[in-house]
This record gives structure tokens, C-alpha cells and sequence, in this order.
């Protein structure tokens, strides 16, 4: 064999090497090289991102839509009784003006956001500051805020938004709303009508906060923030979580509780005193239309009345005026407007209003056998804490709906009218608090012994004649 090297042509790798198109050298660059948009940033400042960008501009356009959207059927809700009403006096003859009916429809929906209302009439300055909150209209704007906050999670059916574009979704949605109350604070305004300027923004962007954070909650757009928790703060709250979420689903359920037994005081109290009801109604309405408009008006306060009955049961009772009270341990009442609801007032202490007072013991009964079985069995201390903390949340819940539900009904003496806010909350809270407690600590017992037993029965042991022991299954 010849030691003659093979010539390159012949060589099949290469001529495949010699016949492969040359590529240009590129430059490698380090892994740790900036990237060109972040070269020139100062330190600590994060590199420019478009991507975030348009997700947070599209996050404020959709809430700013939700806004929009929420304050036309907050406004839709309050025209309806409006025009309910224009019906009913058009075919009696008369017509309503179509500028009154919106005007009056923007007037309602500020008052259900707590906003003032100046009425011309013999106040100290010329005027009423009329400051009582429609609470049937109050509840269904704010069912439609908890729907925007969902929506500024989010568009149905799809995946949360990130925390920081649901807030920003968020914000756009309270800009857009306040800005909304105020104007029409502004057009709602009459000569004899004056909604407080200054304090529609504010009340409306409240209002928003609160319940747009809610429906954000619900949609959960949050649900990921336990994750970016530090290690060490995780593992301090992990065993708090528990009884910390039975705690606040018993004080819900002690909350829904009041409100259907402070319902039933006033369906009752309605039913005794529905003689002094009906000649109220035909003292003070002229006609069919003036009949119907008495009726939307007390439907519109009938939330007032429930949560009125709620603080008279708690003990802490209401005011009809300054210097009044109702509550069953005392009643002290003066002149009262001429309100067909009110009617329904008690002229004096009796038995039938000390059984009232079963209604927050029946939300503590509630409220702890939802604790005992928010825990695992056999933690009797986490069952009986988790009841304890149900009470605060139902008296947080009684506070806010107290305040609501207070306000000025008139000049004078009409400057003070409704539920006494904090004693209401806080006897509410000791009275969920204390039956909760005992009511879960026996529930939860009663559940770790049937736990127990139904683990002795499993691993009990049965001898068959003849065949030994053999475990039951």
C-alpha cells in the first residue's frame, strides 16, 4: 500500500467541507451582556417594558368601561321607581317632566351613596341637609359595584389579571365613577335641591373601593399573592389561615343571620301595627299617584327598618330624633314624621320586645356551628377561637350597616335618626362572640367524639369461632 496522501478533491468530508457556503463570523456575547433597552438605565431602575405596558393600558380601559357601565345601571336602578311613579300620576291625569324625572333618578342614586342633600326649608342657614341613606337602593348599586370589580379582574370565563393590572383596572373604574357622581351632582342640582358637590366623588370612589375590592377577591385576582410571600412569613401565617377563614365565614353567616331575624321583627311589628300603618299612609297621600309614590318610598327604606330592628334586638337600639331612643329596655319618643313606616314604632317596653333579643343569640348559634366545622376535628381550641373572632366580624358588619343606615331626616331635632352605631357593633360582637363560642366548643366536641368512635368501630376487632381474630373493615 502506497503512503501517498489521498488528494482533497477525492476526499468525500472535504469536498463536503470545501463545497458548504462560509458563515460570518458573529461576535459571542457574554450571558451577563444588557440588553439595549436597559443599557443606559440608572441603577436599580427596571428595564422598559411595552408588553406591561399595553396589558396595564388595557387593564384601564376595560375598567374605565366597567365604570361607565356601572354607574349607568346604578343610575337605571334609581330611575325605575322614578318612573314608576311618573306612570302612575300620568294616568291620573297629570305628566311628569322628562329633565325632573332624571334629575330627581341622579338625586336618588347620590343619596344612595351617602351624598347630602340640601333641601330649601328652615334650617339654620336657609337649608335641610337631608342625609338618610335609601338602602333599597343602596344594596343593588353596590351588588352592581361587586360586578364591575369582577370585571376589572378580568373578562368572564378567562384567567384573572395579574394584581398590579387588576388594580390599575381597578383605579381607571374609581377615576371614571367619582368623576361621574360628580357631574351628576352637578346636573342633578335644582333650586330647591342641592346635592353636596364636594362629598360626591369621595363617597363614590368609597363605595367603589370597597366593593370593587370584594369582587375582585371573589374573582381572584389576589390569589396569588400568598406565593410571593417570604419563606419565613408563610410559614408564620400558614397556621392561621384555617381558623382565620372559618372565623370570617361564621361571622358572615352570623351577619346573614341578623339581617333575616331583623326582617322578621319588622314583617311582624308590620303585621300589629298595620292599623296605625294605614291611617298614616291615608293622613299624609292625596290619591292613587300619591299613595304609590308613599309606597316606593317606604320599599326603598324597608333595609333602614331591618337594620333599625337589628340594633333594637341587640339592645343598643335607634333614635327617631335627638334626645330620643327605642330599644326594649326603654322607649322615649317625641313627635315623629308622618311616615307610614313609622308606624310601626312601639309605644313602650313589653315582653314581646324582649324576645326580640333571641336574634343574636340565634346568629351566635349560627355562627359557631359554622366555625366547628370550618376546622378539622378534634381542635377544639382553633373551633372555639375561630368563634370567638365570628363575633368582631358580624359586629363590623353591624357598623357598617348602622352607619348607613344613620343620617338626618330634618331640621332641629330630625338631625339624628337611626341605629346608635358603635354600641350596636360592639354589643353585637359580644353577643355573636360569647354563644359562638359555646356553640362551637359542644359541636366540635360532639364531632370529635363521633370521629373517635367511628375509629373505634373500624379498627375493632371480632372473634369468629374457630377462625380466630380478624379485624372488622
Amino acid at each position: 500500500m502506497s503512503d501517498t496522501p489521498v488528494p482533497a478533491a477525492q476526499d468525500p468530508a472535504a469536498q463536503d467541507l470545501a463545497d458548504a457556503p462560509e458563515r460570518p463570523e458573529t461576535p459571542e456575547t457574554p450571558e451577563t451582556s444588557e440588553t439595549e433597552g436597559s443599557r443606559d438605565l440608572p441603577d436599580g431602575a427596571e428595564p422598559f417594558d411595552d408588553a406591561a405596558r399595553g396589558v396595564h393600558t388595557q387593564a384601564a380601559f376595560d375598567g374605565a368601561l366597567a365604570g361607565l357601565a356601572a354607574a349607568g345601571l346604578g343610575v337605571g336602578i334609581a330611575v325605575a321607581p322614578v318612573l314608576a311613579a311618573v306612570v302612575a300620576d300620568a294616568l291620573a291625569g297629570g305628566f311628569g317632566d322628562p329633565g325632573g324625572i332624571l334629575r330627581t333618578a341622579g338625586q336618588i342614586w347620590l343619596a344612595a351613596h351617602r351624598v347630602g342633600l340640601d333641601v330649601a326649608g328652615d334650617g339654620p342657614d336657609g337649608s335641610v341637609r337631608l342625609g338618610i341613606v335609601p338602602l333599597g337602593v343602596t344594596v343593588p348599586v353596590l351588588v352592581v359595584l361587586v360586578r364591575a370589580g369582577r370585571r376589572c379582574a378580568g373578562p368572564p370565563g378567562g384567567e384573572p389579571r395579574e394584581p398590579k393590572a387588576a388594580l390599575v383596572a381597578l383605579g381607571a373604574c374609581t377615576a371614571v365613577y367619582a368623576a361621574l357622581a360628580y357631574l351628576a351632582a352637578v346636573v342633578a342640582a335644582t333650586p330647591a335641591i342641592q346635592p353636596v358637590r364636594e362629598r360626591a366623588p369621595v363617597a363614590a370612589a368609597t363605595a367603589v373601593a370597597v366593593a370593587g375590592v370584594y369582587g375582585l377577591l371573589r374573582a381572584g385576582a389576589f390569589r396569588t399573592l400568598p406565593d410571593r410571600l417570604p419563606p419565613s412569613a408563610a410559614d408564620r401565617l400558614r397556621p392561621y389561615a384555617v381558623p382565620a377563614r372559618a372565623a370570617l365565614r361564621a361571622g358572615t353567616a352570623a351577619a346573614c343571620a341578623l339581617a333575616c331575624g331583623g326582617a322578621l321583627i319588622v314583617v311582624a311589628s308590620l303585621l300589629r301595627h298595620g292599623g296605625d300603618v294605614t291611617r298614616l299612609a291615608d293622613r299624609v297621600a292625596q290619591g292613587a299617584p300619591d299613595m304609590f309614590a308613599l309606597a316606593l318610598l317606604c320599599v326603598a327604606l324597608l333595609p333602614n327598618a331591618v337594620v333599625c330592628a337589628v340594633a333594637y334586638a341587640s339592645g343598643a337600639g335607634f333614635a327617631v330624633g335627638v334626645g330620643t331612643t327605642v330599644a326594649p329596655t326603654a322607649v322615649s319618643l317625641g313627635a315623629v314624621p308622618a311616615l307610614p313606616l313609622l308606624g310601626t314604632l312601639p309605644t313602650g317596653t313589653s315582653t314581646l320586645g324582649w324576645c326580640t333579643t333571641a336574634v343574636p343569640a340565634a346568629a351566635g348559634i349560627v355562627a359557631g356551628l359554622v366555625a366547628a366545622r370550618g376546622v378539622p376535628a378534634g381542635r377544639l381550641g382553633t373551633a372555639a377561637g375561630a368563634a370567638a373572632l365570628s363575633g368582631p366580624v358580624a359586629g363590623l358588619f353591624a357598623a357598617a350597616a348602622a352607619w348607613l343606615a344613620t343620617g338626618a331626616a330634618g331640621a332641629h331635632r330630625l338631625t339624628r335618626v337611626g341605629p346608635h352605631v358603635w354600641t350596636t357593633a360592639g354589643l353585637v360582637a359580644a353577643e355573636v362572640a360569647v354563644v359562638a363560642t359555646v356553640v362551637a366548643l359542644a359541636a366540635a366536641w360532639q364531632r370529635w367524639r363521633m370521629v373517635r368512635a367511628a375509629a373505634q368501630v373500624a379498627t375493632a376487632v371480632v372473634t369468629v369461632p374457630g377462625q380466630g381474630a380478624h379485624p372488622t373493615v
